[in-house]
C-alpha cells in the first residue's frame, strides 16, 4: 500500500498519515464513525503500531482527528459557527449569548467572477453558485453574508430552493455534496460607504467585513464567504495567560 512512496525518502509515519488522510477524503468517512484500530491500520499498511499511532497523533495535532476516551478516534470537524461569534454578540432575553439563525434569501447559479474564481483557485470561467444568508438572533440580523461556491463540486444545489437548506452550512455542505470544510483562513476590515440591503444601514455607518476561504481537507479552496456586520456590534476578546 505503500509502494507508492518508494522512490522517495518519506518516513513511514508520514505516508501512513497521507494514506489515512487520503482514506477520509476519498470515503467521505462520517465523523460519528470511528476509524480503524492503530492495529488495523498497522495490518493494513504492514508498519508496527507505533508508526501508525505517530501517524495518527500527527493528523490530531493538526486537527483533522479527534481522539475520544473509550470510544475510539474520530474525524474532527471545526466549529467554525462559534468564529464569526467571538467578534459580534447580541444579549439574549437572559443576558446570555444567543446562537444565530440562518436565513438562506438567495441561492442561483452564475457565471464565473475572476476575482472570486481565482480564490477559490478554479478557472476565471468556472460557474459559480451564488448564496446570500442572513444570521439572525431574536428577529434581528446580526450578520449578512455573500458565499461562493465553485458549481463542480456542488452540483445539486443548482436546484435546490432557500428552504431547502439547513440552519448549520457545513454540515449540509458535507451532507448533500460530500464537501468537508476542514479549515479556514479569516481576514478582517473596517469598511464604509457600503450599503447592506439585510442589515439596513446606512452608508455613514461602518461595517466589519470578515473574508473567509474555506478548505478542505486536501487544503483546496471549496468555499469564499463575506460577512458583514454593524461595527458597533463588534467585540473583540482574548484571553492571554
Amino acid at each position: 500500500m505503500l509502494n507508492n512512496f518508494k522512490d522517495f525518502k518519506i518516513p513511514r509515519y508520514e505516508q501512513v498519515r497521507w494514506h489515512i488522510q487520503t482514506l477520509l477524503t476519498e470515503s467521505k468517512w462520517d465523523e460519528n464513525t470511528p476509524l480503524p484500530t492503530e492495529q488495523e491500520f498497522a495490518d493494513k499498511y504492514k508498519v508496527s503500531v507505533g508508526t501508525v499511532r505517530k501517524a495518527v497523533e500527527k493528523l490530531v495535532e493538526e486537527g483533522i482527528l479527534i481522539k475520544q476516551q473509550g470510544k475510539g478516534t474520530f474525524l474532527k470537524r471545526p466549529d467554525f459557527e462559534s468564529s464569526l461569534l467571538r467578534f459580534f454578540k447580541f444579549r439574549d432575553k437572559d443576558a446570555g449569548y444567543g446562537t444565530p439563525t440562518g436565513v438562506i434569501k438567495k441561492i442561483m447559479v452564475i457565471d464565473g467572477i475572476a476575482d472570486i474564481n481565482k480564490k477559490l483557485n478554479i478557472g476565471k470561467n468556472k460557474a459559480l453558485i451564488y448564496i446570500e444568508r442572513m444570521r439572525m438572533v431574536e428577529d434581528k440580523v446580526l450578520l449578512s453574508e455573500k458565499i461562493w461556491l465553485p458549481k463542480s463540486r456542488y452540483e445539486a444545489f443548482a436546484t435546490l430552493d432557500p428552504e431547502d437548506f439547513e440552519n448549520l452550512l457545513y454540515p449540509f455542505y458535507y451532507k448533500k455534496c460530500g464537501q468537508f470544510v476542514s479549515s479556514a483562513v479569516e481576514t478582517l476590515f473596517f469598511i464604509t460607504d457600503y450599503k447592506d440591503p439585510y442589515l439596513g444601514n446606512s452608508e455613514q455607518e461602518s461595517l466589519v467585513k470578515v473574508c473567509r476561504v474555506a478548505k478542505n481537507l486536501e487544503g483546496e479552496p471549496i468555499e469564499y464567504r463575506e460577512s458583514y456586520g454593524l461595527a458597533e456590534k463588534f467585540s473583540y476578546e482574548i484571553n492571554i495567560i
